[in-house]
């Protein structure tokens, strides 16, 4: 609904609450009964919902500011402007309006907006039911006390908004206000600094960004260069110890192969003896080749049957990065998987989230 008023440039109530006039373009939210009326400016109440959009996932504060008068028994809230106070924690349980946050405020009161007053506050909690908790009451009678004071709530997500009013005793919410439309160079001003300043910080941000990287890499290049000769050093005398471990296995399969081979003429020569046992319960051949079965398998001991395999020796191997390697795919590429990439780091002395460089050559276990 849209209600378009029309009234004198300038308006003098009655008593000495000086001139104020009715705004000629006006949007109607709501329905508008009872003796106060609520005007919100369009520049304000774009940048409260700006401000509470852009931080829905969590409680957002500001102050309301602008001037109240009265005429004719009826009481009329013009709101004008708006200071989102960015550094307050906000929660339907916790709402601290600290020394701090009202210099801010005065501080902007005095730069922007030296004309108006404080007229209430706005606040944006995501998940808030617009049936008020206790502690937002009570932060209303302790900071926006007496019944020219308002109270905008917005909830983020569902954008469900209603602006309160104490009055009978209670928080009471007001069934409707007007949005209106009219040059309001203060708020205008306040909204240029803000975008100028926040371009500004995310500016110095990508610029910390690109220093953070550079340094980085200065680093790692610093760091290949110390550890460049300590890492061939390494592979040298870990090929050394590997060819030693070689010669050590074969010349101890040489001497096992030589006792088996001893072992196995003494049997062959026992077997050739004759031994002539008394029958029993079975025929004199069987028992002596039952004898000699069990006398050749007592001489072949257990441990030189089972350390008669040659070990496995591993060999360390390197790998030079193409263009797109992380440590995560070259492990998968030469190994199938990727839990081999702790091993790599620790071979190579870096760390899993370090930069890597095509054509850089490390060491794979």
């Amino acid at each position: 609904m849209i209600e378009i008023v029309y009234e004198k440039e300038k308006q003098k109530p009655e008593g000495n609450e000086g001139y104020f006039r009715i705004p000629n373009n006006i949007r109607q939210i709501g329905e508008i009964t009872g003796t106060q009326k609520i005007y919100i400016e369009d520049y304000a109440y774009t940048y409260l919902c700006r401000i509470a959009t852009e931080n829905s996932h969590k409680g957002m504060a500001a102050i309301l500011m602008g001037q109240s008068n009265w005429k004719d028994g009826n009481s009329y809230l013009f709101i004008k402007s708006a200071v989102a106070l960015e550094e307050m924690e906000v929660s339907e349980e916790h709402l601290a309006f600290t020394q701090e946050i009202w210099n801010h405020v005065y501080e902007k009161n005095k730069e922007y907006f030296p004309e108006q007053e404080v007229v209430g506050w706005f606040l944006s909690i995501p998940g808030c039911s617009m049936e008020l908790h206790e502690i937002i009451c009570q932060t209303h009678l302790n900071h926006f006390g007496g019944n020219d004071k308002i109270l905008l709530v917005r909830e983020p997500l569902e954008k469900e908004e209603a602006f309160y009013r104490y009055e009978d005793g209670k928080m009471s919410r007001q069934t409707g206000f007007y949005v209106y439309y009219e040059k309001n160079e203060p708020m205008r001003s306040f909204l240029i600094s803000q975008n100028a300043k926040q371009e500004k910080k995310t500016e110095e941000v990508d610029d910390s960004a690109v220093h953070t990287f550079r340094k980085k890499v200065e680093m790692k290049s610093e760091t290949e260069e110390k550890y460049k000769f300590p890492v061939f050093k390494t592979v040298g005398v870990c090929a050394m110890a590997a060819a030693l471990a070689v010669g050590v296995l074969y010349a101890n399969d040489y001497k096992k192969e030589k006792s088996s081979k001893t072992a196995v003429a003494s049997i062959k020569e026992k077997e050739e003896e004759p031994v002539k046992v008394t029958p029993v319960n079975r025929t004199p051949d069987e028992n002596t080749k039952s004898e000699e079965t069990e006398e050749v398998k007592e001489e072949i001991p257990k441990e030189e049957v089972q350390n008669s395999q040659p070990a496995n020796v591993s060999a360390q191997n390197s790998y030079i990065i193409q263009q797109g390697d992380t440590l995560t795919k070259i492990s998968i590429k030469n190994y199938g998987n990727a839990k081999r990439v702790k091993e790599i780091c620790e071979l190579n002395q870096i760390q899993e989230n370090d930069l890597i460089y095509p054509g850089q050559t490390i060491l794979l276990p």
